[in-house]
């Protein structure tokens, strides 16, 4: 789980660094060293290549942008990542699943138990929101934020409730 706990830092980098330089223009040049982001793609996409059922939830605003993008993780195991948006009023919903096998202590407080039985933690930050879960051998990440991410947009009790719409 520490190895998930990395992945979905790292996920949250360009999340975050995006709503920082959202509005900003930069002069200097781009080094591309083996930079090669996962290219945004349709959720009926993701769910022909990746190998367990993409679950989804049931999304509490209106969603005006929706997209997936396949997370390589060096062929160790299979990552998804969903983004929910509305656009107009910079809310954005994430769920990350993977079906990796490792076995590390999560990071985070533990919370609640979701109607499944699974055990959640609280990964939030003051940027965002966050939950994270395992179920029947995945993995799962619950995000949300508003304004481009730069602050939380759901709380934890909140997340609960829209993780426990995921069947």
């Amino acid at each position: 789980m520490k190895a998930i706990s990395k992945l979905l830092f790292l996920c949250m980098i360009p999340l975050l660094l995006s709503a920082c330089l959202q509005n900003a223009e930069s002069n200097q040049p781009t080094n591309n060293l083996d930079l090669s982001p996962p290219v945004e793609i349709s959720i009926e996409e993701a769910v022909a290549e990746i190998p367990f059922r993409i679950k989804q939830p049931s999304v509490p605003f209106q969603v005006t942008q929706k997209s997936a993008r396949i997370l390589d993780a060096n062929g160790k195991f299979d990552a998804v990542e969903i983004t929910y948006a509305n656009t107009d009023e910079g809310l954005n919903l994430i769920i990350m699943i993977t079906n990796s096998k490792a076995d590390t202590r999560p990071n985070g407080k533990k919370g609640l138990k979701l109607e499944n039985g699974s055990q959640t933690w609280d990964q939030g930050n003051e940027h965002v929101s966050a939950i994270y879960w395992r179920n029947e051998g995945l993995t799962y990440s619950l995000i949300s934020g508003k304004n481009n991410n730069l602050e939380p947009l759901y709380d934890y009790q909140t997340l609960i409730e829209i993780a426990n719409t995921i069947k």
